[in-house]
């Protein structure tokens, strides 16, 4: 998990933004249930639908089985040297976090918690 005070200023957004990203968390969880069932390559059937291009590109790493500490790097990378900020990084930053715990062979529960964390304005009730 990113632990960056400066970073985590800059994905500050509001409560709307926050649940905007809901969906996202839910298809992380999603996808962290498929590959623990049917193995990293079933990712690769979700791809055609991903429109998010950092999803896109931390999936087909995990699909090629990339080593953890690249997939990490890349992703890193992104996040720090690309000008996003508000809702965008903090999209990127849950991104991040979900794909690692998926490659890392965690529950799709810990996936859940590990992202939903990001959000901490949005009540509990608003993921039933």
């Amino acid at each position: 998990m990113l632990r960056d005070l400066a970073l985590a200023a800059k994905a500050a957004c509001s409560k709307e933004d926050q649940e905007s990203l809901i969906p996202l968390i839910v298809t992380l969880k999603e996808l962290g249930a498929q590959a623990k069932k049917r193995g990293f390559l079933s990712l690769e059937d979700n791809l055609g639908s991903v429109n998010d291009e950092f999803l896109k590109i931390g999936m087909q790493l995990i699909i090629d089985q990339t080593e953890a500490d690249v997939v990490s790097d890349i992703l890193d990378s992104d996040i720090y040297y690309n000008e996003s900020n508000g809702r965008e990084l903090l999209k990127k930053i849950i991104i991040r976090e979900g794909l690692l715990r998926i490659q890392a062979g965690d529950t799709s529960r810990n996936i859940f918690l590990c992202t939903r964390i990001f959000l901490g304005k949005i009540a509990n009730s608003a993921f039933s």
